[in-house]
């Protein structure tokens, strides 16, 4: 029996069904010394589900093993599995927060990994990594899966040779789902040499993933230039990485990576656009990027009565000694310094030139466009717009800079 690789110091949460796989763990961790406690729940969406939660509690009592269990007391509708993932998940944290466990250790065995390798070439995925890592970190909580040296075979043979008990769902026969498919037209079909074919396939798969997503890690994903000398496979996950950072669970369909990548491909040098709900792209020039940020939050309207000091989120002025330089008088005042508008008009040399106009020619990237102020007099006349310079300074003698 091959010695699982634990901390003996180590204090764990076992994750268990009931099933085969979770008890012939729950055997190896204490016949071979560890410290840990179970945890179970009961969705009671199965005739048998409380004779297992029983059965599991007598079973533990005779080792003096304390078992945590959790009744879901509502009926579960809806996506059944994505449900039951999240009440199980939620439970295992609170227990891990309250216990202090080091893990929850979770079943997931050889098979397991090859099945999930093999959906996820079926579905053409994006993975971070190929098949199931033993290590992971799922809402703040430390996941391992000690088990994915071992077959199914083998961990049902520890159960029988050890007179463990278990139950197995019914449901896990059930050819329509395709886990299921896989597992018993597949997987149980494999003779050793495909196996360790199939694992080898696996480990170099992600050898040459982590190599790649590192390449891009080290490299500027903003820009437009970069991304589009990518191939196609490797602009799909340099896209999805950028995602990830603002919104971690979630992915980029390949149909909207191929919007992007028009996008990019345009001519127009400023682009806004959604995306996603709730997620905009942004295309300024030779940079892009994905955020939250929508750009109505970038409204704002501040008032000067007199000449003094003003200091915003979005620029700083100080016209206490006069505002000459800037083409304001005292004339002028009350001054109103607000959000530029594409519309806008200023006079310049005899000429009335649209802000846009003047945008276009400074190429001002399209956030600056978004949040650029104007200054304009008590008639509401625009009569100063901050020039644009992309490498701009602040020095000590400015009175007036916008932030940027």
């Amino acid at each position: 029996m091959n010695e699982l690789n634990l901390n003996k110091k180590g204090k764990y949460l076992l994750a268990c069904s009931f099933g085969p796989d979770s008890m012939a763990l729950l055997f190896l961790l204490y016949s071979q010394g560890y410290k840990f406690d179970v945890a179970i729940v009961n969705y009671h969406l199965r005739e048998e589900s409380d004779f297992e939660v029983k059965s599991l509690m007598e079973f533990a009592k005779e080792k003096d093993i304390r078992v945590h269990v959790f009744d879901v007391e509502h009926k579960i509708t809806g996506n059944i599995e994505k449900e039951c993932r999240e009440i199980r998940y939620g439970f295992f944290k609170d227990l891990y927060t309250q216990y202090r466990y080091d893990a929850v250790l979770v079943a997931h065995h050889q098979d397991d990994l090859i099945e999930t390798y093999i959906l996820q070439k079926n579905r053409q995925n994006l993975p971070i990594y190929y098949g199931i890592k033993e290590k992971t970190v799922i809402n703040g909580v430390q996941i391992v899966r000690p088990l994915l040296g071992y077959t199914k075979k083998e961990l049902e043979t520890i159960c029988a040779e050890n007179h463990v008990p278990y139950s197995i769902d019914k449901t896990n026969f059930d050819i329509s789902y395709k886990r299921n498919e896989i597992r018993h037209k597949v997987i149980d079909k494999l003779s050793d040499e495909e196996r360790t074919k199939l694992l080898k396939e696996i480990d170099d798969q992600n050898y040459d993933l982590a190599i790649m997503i590192s390449d891009l890690n080290n490299n500027d994903l903003t820009s437009v230039e970069y991304i589009l000398n990518l191939n196609e496979k490797e602009q799909k996950y340099a896209l999805n990485l950028l995602v990830k950072k603002v919104l971690p669970n979630t992915s980029l369909s390949k149909q909207t990576v191929g919007q992007i990548i028009l996008i990019l491909k345009s001519s127009k040098p400023n682009v806004f656009c959604e995306v996603k709900k709730g997620l905009y792209f942004l295309k300024e020039y030779d940079k892009f990027k994905l955020t939250l940020d929508y750009p109505e939050s970038y409204s704002y309207s501040y008032t000067l009565d007199k000449p003094g000091k003003l200091e915003t989120d979005y620029f700083y002025l100080d016209f206490s000694d006069g505002a000459e330089n800037r083409n304001i008088s005292i004339s002028d005042y009350p001054l109103t310094i607000r959000r530029i508008s594409v519309d806008d008009t200023i006079v310049i040399h005899d000429h009335i030139v649209l802000a846009r106009r003047l945008m276009i020619d400074w190429k001002m990237p399209i956030t600056l466009r978004m949040r650029w102020p104007v200054i304009t007099n008590h008639k509401g006349q625009v009569i100063y717009i901050p020039r644009y310079q992309k490498d701009f300074k602040v020095t000590k003698d400015c009175n007036f800079y916008v932030k940027y």
